[in-house]
């Protein structure tokens, strides 16, 4: 990997740790400094370092892929791989810690994360390795304390030129956030352990690329105290597997169509009844407008089929559409626009699954060489299938700053803002947070 792809890794994963842009993330939450990525299921989604093509022109750099000589951390080495070890210290106020939509409670939290990314320094084939840890402390309800943990590894074996093979896999434990649409709302948040592992092929040669890749995800989760008894987490305990195919063209080095399909299984183990399968189908466009705009739009079908239901919907038909649009407005501006429509789990009672739809656009300005500003704005619809007629409408956003104080040492200050609106009265919310926080690349 070169420097400049390796080091856009480390500004990825070593400074915005939970910053997820791998292409199967989905476009419900905000991409940039503050956000996070955390998927619909809970899991979250980190960058993959080792596939990063860092070769555009310097015109088509994001404001957080700018090098910064001054401020940009200094590496650890260790043989032929580079180590990132960062500590994150915090503090910030939750609102609506339930996230009810009366009687509401205010926190305060603290926070410890420490992060180690390990990158290799080779000339050909990658591998790198993220752990971090993410320990949560409340003030006046302990109940809700809760660590969570990811281990991800990522690696790349270099066959020949534009030919490579990728395999990868982690594991995860984690707290189910009280926002989440299938949160169980017990006396204490649902844990849950989820693994991962993949592989990929990818042929570049000439004008056809070629790209196969197979994942398998095992989610795990604990019972959770509620009421003087406990909620059975086993019925979401559950395997899924997705392969996919993309086969594109290079019209020009600005302009590569596409046709991409998957088909994925997803068995639980005491569940029978939300077994299924399914399949997707989509034709799109990758496009770069003079190395300033970059476009990755698609559109096709998708279908997902819950043969064992017992009533309600069971065969699932919907347009698939997404895509991302990335825009240096100047070179010290850079906007994130994104859109999907995803098919997603869930065990409320008398539903399925549920469409969400929708979107979100992250704004990115470099004020000074060590400052950076960001916003972000999204919104998602929830339409639920099975013999219910719930539908919800959530909305998020936030402001933030960055400011990096040496090498060393970062601190950053943002707020975020989320409402859902829902059929059913319960689940309707509104939240505020605060927080502060300062790093120290160790």
């Amino acid at each position: 990997m070169n420097s400049k792809a390796k080091w856009g890794g480390s500004v990825l994963l070593a400074v915005v740790t939970l910053l997820a842009s791998t292409p199967s993330a989905h476009a419900y939450g905000p991409e940039g400094l503050f956000g996070g990525r955390p998927q619909p299921d809970s899991s979250i989604s980190l960058g993959n370092p080792v596939e990063i093509k860092n070769d555009r022109p310097e015109r088509a750099e994001s404001v957080l892929e700018h090098p910064r000589p001054d401020y940009d951390p200094v590496p650890v080495d260790i043989g032929s791989f580079e180590l990132y070890p960062t500590l994150e210290l915090g503090s910030a106020i939750d609102s609506n810690l339930y996230v009810t939509p009366n009687d509401e409670r205010t926190d305060a939290i603290g926070t410890i994360r420490p992060i180690v990314n390990l990158f290799s320094d080779w000339s050909r084939h990658a591998l790198a390795v993220t752990v971090f840890g993410d320990s949560n402390y409340y003030s006046q309800r302990p109940d809700e304390n809760y660590n969570n943990m990811v281990f991800d590894t990522n690696g790349r074996y270099d066959i020949a030129a534009d030919t490579w093979v990728a395999a990868r896999g982690g594991y995860q434990r984690l707290a189910e956030t009280r926002t989440s649409i299938n949160a169980s709302n017990g006396e204490v948040p649902t844990t849950l352990g989820y693994g991962k592992l993949g592989t990929s092929f990818y042929r570049g040669v000439g004008a056809v690329k070629l790209s196969v890749d197979y994942d398998y995800s095992r989610f795990d989760y604990d019972d959770t105290p509620a009421d003087g008894g406990v909620i059975d987490g086993s019925v979401r305990n559950r395997n899924e597997h997705k392969a996919m195919g993309k086969v594109g063209y290079q019209v020009s080095g600005n302009l590569k169509p596409y046709v991409r399909g998957s088909y994925n299984v997803r068995n639980y183990d005491h569940n029978d009844a939300r077994n299924s399968d399914g399949y997707e189908t989509v034709a799109g466009v990758e496009a770069d407008f003079g190395g300033i705009t970059s476009v990755d739009v698609f559109a096709g079908w998708m279908e997902q089929y819950y043969d064992d239901f017992t009533g309600g919907k069971k065969d699932l038909s919907s347009p698939r559409i997404g895509g991302r649009v990335d825009w240096n407005v100047t070179g010290k501006t850079s906007v994130v626009l994104e859109a999907d429509r995803t098919v997603e789990e869930t065990v409320l009672p008398e539903y399925n699954s549920y469409y969400q739809t929708g979107g979100s656009v992250t704004v990115t300005h470099e004020l000074l060489r060590n400052v950076l500003l960001e916003g972000d704005l999204g919104y998602s619809h929830y339409d639920f299938n099975g013999t219910g007629d719930r539908e919800d409408d959530g909305f998020f956003s936030g402001v933030g700053a960055r400011y990096l104080i040496n090498r060393s040492l970062y601190t950053d200050l943002f707020y975020n803002y989320e409402r859902r609106y829902s059929t059913d009265d319960t689940a309707e919310f509104d939240r505020n947070t605060v927080m502060w926080r300062v790093g120290v690349h160790l």
